[in-house]
């Protein structure tokens, strides 16, 4: 086992230490956007109030409204918990929907964002409160919010990817900590909590996945930041019904890339799209992060794009497919600016165009989360920090 495999039991919480520390030291500068994002619009900035602060989560598109967890913010005399907010798009209006009230009786800190079942109920994790302070999976709808599950730790701790929701209402997700070997858990939820897998329990394991999952065909794809063979993560495979986990790649951290926080997505031939936040370079482990692209049948990985640092670095989310070849996506460093950018990738060329890049102004700084895109190829996310008060942005680029 090499040493950062043996370190990296609570390699996603450092991660996200390390995040929230780089943003905590960021100036916040106030520049006009530049004259070249004409079609780049701020919808939205977070006052790290009621509305919450820090949006983490990729947000949801239902209709014209666009749903947002954010990390932080909301009531404080629940001591600043986080929230779920809404933005009509079609009416530039929009509030906060519920503030998050922390242990022992609700959760704090979502670092993912929502799932819809298609009738009107909202699903999500967070990352901490609850009765053991590690985590829950709740259920928005109607107006109310009611915890569905609390993590306990052998069960799972910090689940801070998205859920995914199958036709008949189960829930998939991971989380990035707990479980019997303390290195993250892939579950199910119906009524009650099912561990499809316990990572770490081989030398070449992953650990610490970080991320939503991909279900394909009865099988669960997803990415762990560390683990593997080299250290630098994996991709991997869980059989929902034998529960058994296959390891389809290991990440070396070099040319093809390492440390993959963001999750995955299909393309329309059955290959997985991704990003690595580190690697890209072929001289050691340098880089600033890579997309990448796996055939899940032969278990080759292609690299698609390697991140310069001028067009992007630290890509933290994942990918969303326009179903025509295309994909978009965020960085959340690199840039002109070095405050992240936001990018779009054409598979057939593998060509990255970056659609915009943040000034840590009043557009908005770091974006953590993904983007989403509604019928006529718009583009709507969040960043993490900047904007009017400081605390991030929902945003808009027009296609």
């Amino acid at each position: 086992m090499t040493d950062r495999q043996s370190n990296s039991r609570c390699g996603s919480r450092m991660l996200r230490g390390a995040i929230m520390w780089a943003l905590a030291l960021a100036p916040a500068v106030l520049l006009a956007p530049p004259a070249a994002a004409q079609t780049f619009k701020t919808l939205y900035a977070f006052t790290g109030g009621l509305d919450g602060g820090a949006p983490w989560g990729t947000p949801l598109l239902s209709g014209s409204i666009l749903y947002l967890t954010a990390f932080s913010g909301g009531s404080p005399a629940a001591n600043d918990a986080g929230a779920i907010s809404w933005y009509y798009v079609n009416a530039s209006a929009g509030s906060y929907l519920y503030d998050f009230a922390g242990q022992p009786n609700d959760g704090s800190a979502p670092m993912g964002g929502l799932v819809t079942d298609g009738f009107g109920d909202f699903f999500g994790t967070t990352t901490q409160g609850g009765f053991s302070l590690r985590g829950t999976i709740y259920e928005y709808s109607g107006g109310y919010e009611s915890v569905l599950y609390n993590f306990s730790g052998r069960d799972g701790d910090a689940p801070e990817g998205n859920l995914i929701v199958d036709p008949v209402g189960n829930l998939y997700g991971t989380t990035s900590n707990g479980g019997a070997n303390d290195s993250g858990t892939v579950f199910a939820f119906n009524g009650s909590l099912v561990q499809l897998y316990n990572f770490g329990n081989g030398i070449n394991d992953g650990i610490a996945p970080a991320s939503g999952l991909v279900l394909k065909s009865g099988y669960l794809y997803g990415v762990t930041t560390e683990g593997g063979q080299y250290g630098w993560g994996t991709i991997f495979a869980v059989d929902i019904k034998t529960k058994l986990e296959t390891v389809l790649y290991s990440f070396n951290g070099k040319h093809n890339g390492g440390t993959p926080v963001g999750g995955l997505v299909l393309d329309g031939k059955g290959n997985l799209y991704g990003t690595a936040s580190k690697g890209g370079s072929t001289h050691g482990n340098a880089g600033d992060g890579v997309i990448f692209m796996l055939n899940i049948k032969s278990k080759q990985l292609t690299l698609v794009h390697a991140l310069t640092g001028a067009d992007g670095s630290d890509p933290l989310a994942a990918l969303v497919s326009d179903g025509k070849g295309n994909f978009y996506g965020t960085t959340f460093t690199g840039g002109v600016f070095g405050y992240g950018t936001v990018f779009q990738l054409n598979s057939a060329t593998d060509t990255l165009t970056t659609l915009y890049n943040f000034t840590n102004g009043t557009d908005g700084s770091y974006p953590y989360a993904g983007v989403t895109l509604d019928s006529s190829g718009n583009v709507y996310g969040s960043a993490t920090r900047g904007g009017q008060y400081g605390w991030g942005t929902l945003f808009e680029i027009l296609r």
